[in-house]
């Protein structure tokens, strides 16, 4: 085994033994983030920034025009990799002219929803749901796609349907129990999400899955999708319930709002926000809020006073909704205090 490869079989071992959701290596330096914080996995003066660099090349090679591409001054690319029989999701970019990389590892399988705290009444609204809109909302790293998978998992294992996903990259790999799946990577498959979305429509789906809706041919796709008749999951970045309502509208022309907030309103199922706080004891925890599609829900929405959705996620606990603070109460004694504090000030 070369000296490059050892180097990763270590950071791999690593991972494997400790619940890692980063890492980064830049100049000279190695790091893992753990339960949220930044730890060092390779003393000072280790790792010269030639070492570093053929840690980075080792994974660009796996594919060679990843590392033609990286040759291009202001090129960034994002790939999937396995490294002794564990994947990650790679981003490899430079600084100061220098390459770095950050990869997420990834697990082998989607979690069962209970296991990262998915509402019984949320699944449900998902898995039943046989058009509309899907939205799963959350600050960068705040486990989104891990959601969405669980979700989509769910609706692979109870009914008939053919899922198409749009990823970029592709993280989670399915395994068909009854739906038909097909998942599409862009830059390999399609040049990206508003082209997928837009030949997926032609694929004959029963699902849609969009990685990330950020641009307006997207959004709009994505709500023509949901009106006729397909279920259409995506995520979106965004802080809580009403601002995502509020950040999708503003994606798409102002010439279209009002059209678009009509079709957001009446095929809305299901938004949630979602946050990563560090756990008494170790590991992260996912605290969400939840609003249900609900006659007031969408007329809410249709007047443009979302604002006013805080109120029905607050009383709406016997539908299945709930508002942030809500949540975090309810988890308060698995979170560490110091992050119940500052979550408890939103």
């Amino acid at each position: 085994m070369s000296l490059v490869l050892n180097r990763w079989k270590v950071v791999v071992d690593f991972v494997q033994g400790h619940d890692v959701s980063d890492i980064s290596l830049w100049g000279e330096n190695l790091t893992a983030r753990m339960d949220g914080q930044i730890v060092s996995l390779a003393e000072a003066g280790a790792l010269s920034k030639q070492a570093v660099s053929e840690m980075i090349r080792e994974l660009l090679m796996i594919n060679p025009e990843r590392a033609r591409a990286m040759d291009q001054p202001m090129i960034s690319v994002d790939f999937t990799v396995e490294l002794f029989d564990k994947r990650f999701r790679v981003n490899v970019a430079r600084t100061r002219g220098e390459l770095f990389a950050s990869l997420r590892p990834l697990p082998e399988n989607p979690p069962e929803p209970s296991t990262i705290g998915l509402s019984s009444p949320l699944v449900k609204s998902v898995r039943e749901a046989n058009g509309g809109l899907v939205l799963i909302t959350g600050p960068t790293g705040s486990g989104k796609t891990t959601t969405i998978a669980s979700l989509l998992e769910t609706i692979n294992r109870s009914r008939q349907a053919k899922i198409i996903t749009i990823e970029d990259p592709i993280e989670f790999n399915f395994t068909p129990v009854k739906a038909e799946i097909i998942q599409r990577e862009i830059g390999l498959d399609s040049r990206s999400n508003e082209q997928g979305l837009r030949e997926a429509l032609r694929q004959n789906p029963d699902v849609i899955v969009i990685g990330e809706i950020r641009d307006a041919e997207t959004s709009i796709v994505a709500l023509q999708a949901a009106e006729t008749g397909h279920l259409v999951i995506g995520s979106l970045h965004a802080n809580s319930v009403v601002e995502a309502i509020t950040r999708y509208l503003l994606l798409g022309p102002k010439e279209r709002s009002l059209e678009m907030r009509y079709v957001l309103a009446k095929t809305l199922r299901v938004v949630t926000n979602q946050r990563l706080l560090r756990k008494r004891g170790g590991g992260r925890i996912a605290v969400r809020e939840v609003c249900l599609h609900a006659p007031n829900v969408e007329a809410v929405i249709l007047r443009g006073n979302e604002h006013e959705l805080a109120g029905y996620m607050l009383t709406g606990r016997e539908s299945g909704m709930i508002d942030f603070l809500s949540a975090l109460k309810s988890v308060q004694h698995l979170v560490e205090p110091s992050d119940y504090q500052l979550f408890s000030k939103l």
